[in-house]
């Protein structure tokens, strides 16, 4: 709150640690269609939280390629729903489980 006015002012650039520091805790599932030229897209947005992942599956029948982020920040955070599991060693795990699973031994991981 200290920054509000520095924020809300019409002139506001955010700085590379504004950017660092926005995070937007995703839940659900989020749909984006777009098309460039003839050729559509859908991107999906799945929750990263453990208890969002039962969610997923459904998302992933016939698709082309898959895209995992992994929130560089997540190095030193613990997860909030096991504080004794550290955000990025969950996030790669997850990776390893997604890259290795029967639904996308056909499908490109980028």
């Amino acid at each position: 709150m200290e920054n509000i006015e520095h924020i809300a002012s019409i002139d506001f650039v955010p700085t590379i640690t504004d950017v660092l520091n926005a995070r937007q805790r995703t839940t659900g599932v989020s749909e984006t269609v777009f098309s460039i030229d003839d050729l559509m897209f859908t991107i999906v947005d799945v929750g990263g939280q453990k208890n969002e992942r039962r969610k997923w599956i459904h998302c992933f029948e016939n698709v082309t390629a898959v895209i995992y982020c992994i929130g560089l920040s997540d190095y030193d955070c613990m997860m909030l729903e096991d504080s004794s599991i550290n955000m990025m060693h969950d996030s790669l795990s997850l990776f390893e489980d997604i890259s290795n699973n029967q639904w996308f031994k056909n499908t490109n991981i980028i």
